[in-house]
């Protein structure tokens, strides 16, 4: 399952938003619940201070919360699109390791794309997400970014 949906994860990437894949991204654990994302510091993900790019970090949020989003809609079998409309950060600490991004709320999205399908309207609500370093288990980050859903016609 956790081989397809990287497979899967990549083939996206790869034809519709390419630069994503220079964060080497990988996939830690994807279910309804949440998902676990970790983006490796290397040359093309750290800053000239020696810590994790702040695109990379954005990378890391946008993937934890879309990919999330992605499973549910795909698992909801309707035709839902899906955007982000602004995203909120607060940095506690220099990322100076890779970053694992977790987004644990699968249920608030569930019911977005609920709601987005009854009322037939875009439905927009903000998802957190943190950033803990892989080495410390200590959060690097707090993010909060605006998901958007709606049912495309």
């Amino acid at each position: 399952m956790k081989l397809v949906a990287t497979l899967k994860m990549y083939l996206f990437f790869l034809f519709k938003v390419p630069m994503i894949l220079w964060c080497f991204p990988r996939l830690n654990t994807m279910d309804n619940d949440g998902v676990s994302v970790t983006i490796p510091l290397n040359f093309l993900t750290k800053n000239h201070l020696g810590s994790m790019y702040f695109g990379a970090l954005m990378v890391g949020v946008d993937l934890a919360c879309g990919l999330l989003a992605f499973h549910l809609i795909e698992q909801s079998e309707s035709r839902l699109s899906l955007i982000f409309k602004d995203v909120h950060a607060q940095f506690l600490q220099r990322a100076e390791g890779s970053v694992r991004f977790e987004c644990l709320e699968g249920a608030l999205i569930q019911n977005m794309i609920q709601n987005a399908i009854s009322s037939q309207e875009r439905v927009s609500m903000p998802v957190p997400v943190k950033g803990i370093l892989v080495k410390t288990n200590e959060c690097v980050a707090e993010f909060t970014i605006t998901l958007s859903i709606k049912v495309r016609s």
